[in-house]
């Protein structure tokens, strides 16, 4: 009678007694996110809410907007941030948002023209008082692409072109009227982030997938089935997840470089290309590491008997932990950055131990009937796949709320985060559901039978298949950007520079980024004056005693507008130490002579210079009115 009964359970997963322990988990983690969830959401609800925007939430607009203007219903603090997303691409070339005279509004001057395409702005504002305010997000759609404007050099008055030694600028000058469709080139996101590109989604979802699966089986041959390399089929297995995570993460290599140097996908598969992503911050210094790695997984994929052996399975088992690690590289901003940097290590290996696993027994262990080192295994996994579960459960709760906190209906990031974590709340009930069928058939069975193998295939293949449909839903995740992130943390300029003459009306901001030895992009910001702007020139002499030569460069704007460096070639810095920034101008006014501010240049490691002098700033000399600019 018990065993009628125990089998009824085991088809309908969860009757009775058997269902109680998963129910019971289950209603604990529903009823744990609502007690957590709402303080982030009430948090959210204080203060200012957003009124209206320009442009509204969900329209269309022809071209992208000159500014984006937020209305609030209640006054603002004085430290706000306005982050742009185009296409799930961070844009980082935004201006700053300013507070209206009256605190209810706040414009931010877009830099740059925004990509054609869907954009989502995303706020946080403070209170009065200084302290945290509400943050919310808006949508619309930009239907025409950007038209790109060939760099023009400034000339004097007697119609020289001003010397210059840099790089060509693309010019984006404030137009007059909305006749002017002039705008310069669309910034890319670094990778690594949000890229929605098809490449990185497919490529992403096929590397971490294929080395998952790879290094689950592996842990689990490792821990409880030292027989399975006797298996071909288990082998040859393994090396087929290899290579579906290699194949993945070539696409994966090729996808992100595209992202982060412009070019498309198909260019972008030359193995020499790929040195762009040392460049593009740890997220991309970890897609190169993961590839590497994964090559060197093959050492121990065609060969598995490696995680058995004493002497190789350290190796053995490390290279695949490693190349799963990289996996939680993939975001390494936002508060607590350590601490979500180990969070999302952890949760990638434990995800990678219970997903491969699950798909290693349910296609490879269970797949008839068997000897009791069949029995061992699914002992043994049933033994692991919780712990490894409730870890992943565990730490992806952690970086919800560090990610996202009470955010989870107002951004797509969020929401999609929720879907994940009801899938994840179904995969446990039914890997608890699953572990008491593996207890209550298999306690003290010797040998599996072909029915407790059917029975026990379909319970863990369903957990597998469940944990597919996670693993889809943290790629789509990975396109938004969290809201407790800006979007433009990742596309911020390291040095920047700002030189102020009131008596003239001169107000001129220059960034440098990464800051560090070799090519810089330069961007350039005339704030003031609107027009008449006349010789703009910027010197960069090298630090004292140093062998480079200083480098001038001609910048070609008239008035209020930015300049930008093409893409690939930025102002050439060759030594570290502390370098002065000389700006030499003319207006109605006077001229603007030797303006000169000191910045301090890192090395290409990105440390600081054995001697390093504190940056400061000399103050401008005026000349008498009318005069050229000293070049």
């Amino acid at each position: 009678m018990n065993a009628r009964i125990g089998a009824g359970r085991l088809r309908l997963f969860g009757q009775g007694v058997v269902v109680r322990p998963a129910l019971m988990f289950l209603l604990a983690v529903v009823a744990l996110a609502v007690v957590l969830a709402p303080p982030g959401d009430r948090a959210a609800a204080q203060g200012a809410d957003l009124e209206s925007s320009d442009p509204a939430d969900g329209s269309t607009v022809s071209r992208s907007p000159e500014q984006l203007v937020l209305n609030f219903t209640e006054p603002l603090g004085s430290t706000n941030s306005v982050a742009v997303a185009c296409n799930s691409n961070p844009v980082p070339s935004i201006g700053r948002p300013e507070v209206s005279d009256d605190e209810l509004t706040l414009t931010v001057r877009v830099v740059r023209a925004l990509p054609m395409g869907p954009c989502t702005v995303s706020w946080r504002v403070s209170e009065p008082d200084g302290n945290p305010g509400a943050n919310g997000s808006f949508t619309f759609e930009v239907e025409s692409a950007p038209v790109t404007t060939a760099s023009t050099p400034d000339t004097g008055e007697n119609g020289g072109t001003t010397p210059g030694t840099g790089t060509d600028a693309t010019a984006a000058t404030a137009p007059a009227d909305d006749s002017d469709d002039s705008s310069s080139a669309t910034e890319l996101a670094p990778i690594g982030t949000f890229g929605s590109d098809w490449g990185l989604w497919l490529g992403r979802m096929l590397s971490i997938g294929g080395i998952a699966v790879a290094f689950g089986a592996l842990v689990l041959i490792a821990v409880a089935w030292p027989e399975g390399p006797e298996y071909i089929i288990a082998v040859r297995f393994i090396r087929t997840a290899w290579i579906v995570g290699l194949v993945g993460t070539v696409i994966y290599v090729a996808a992100a470089s595209a992202s982060s140097t412009g070019e498309s996908l198909a260019s972008s598969l030359n193995p020499v290309d790929w040195s762009d992503l040392l460049d593009a911050g740890w997220p991309g210094r970890a897609v190169l590491a993961r590839l590497l790695l994964v090559v060197a997984m093959g050492w121990v994929a065609f060969l598995p008997e490696r995680v058995v052996e004493s002497t190789t399975q350290i190796v053995g088992l490390g290279i695949p932990a490693l190349a799963v690690a990289t996996i939680g590289l993939t975001r390494t901003g936002g508060d607590l950055a350590a601490l979500g940097i180990a969070m999302a290590v952890l949760h990638a290996l434990a995800m990678a131990v219970w997903l491969g696993g699950a798909v290693f027994v349910a296609r490879i262990v269970l797949a008839g009937s068997g000897d009791e080192d069949l029995v061992h295994a699914v002992r043994g996994f049933s033994r692991l796949s919780l712990p490894a579960l409730l870890i992943t459960v565990i730490t992806g709760l952690v970086q919800l709320f560090r990610l996202d906190g009470g955010e989870l209906f107002s951004t797509g990031h969020g929401r999609v985060l929720l879907g994940k974590s009801v899938a994840v709340a179904v995969v446990l009930f039914v890997a608890v559901a699953a572990r008491q069928a593996v207890l209550m058939r298999l306690g003290r069975a010797r040998e599996l039978e072909a029915p407790a193998a059917n029975r026990l295939r379909r319970a863990y293949g369903v957990d597998a298949l469940l944990g597919i449909v996670v693993l889809g839903l943290t790629g789509w995740m990975l396109t938004y950007p969290p809201s407790n992130i800006d979007a433009f943390e990742t596309g911020e300029y390291q040095i920047v520079e700002t030189v102020t003459d009131e008596e003239l009306g001169v107000e001129i901001s220059v960034s440098l980024r990464p800051g560090r030895v070799g090519s810089n992009e330069l961007l350039v910001e005339v704030r003031q004056p609107a027009e008449g702007l006349r010789g703009l020139e910027l010197t960069f002499v090298p630090p004292e005693g140093s062998t480079v030569s200083q480098i001038s460069q001609a910048i070609p704007l008239t008035g209020r507008g930015v300049a930008v460096s093409a893409r690939g070639d930025g102002i050439p810095l060759g030594e570290s130490g502390s370098w002065r920034l000389q700006i030499n101008a003319s207006t109605a006014e006077g001229s603007l002579r030797g303006a000169s501010n000191t910045f301090d240049l890192r090395e290409a490691d990105g440390s600081l210079p054995d001697s390093q002098i504190d940056s400061g700033t000399t103050p401008p000399t005026a000349a008498g009115d009318g005069t050229d600019p000293e070049l």
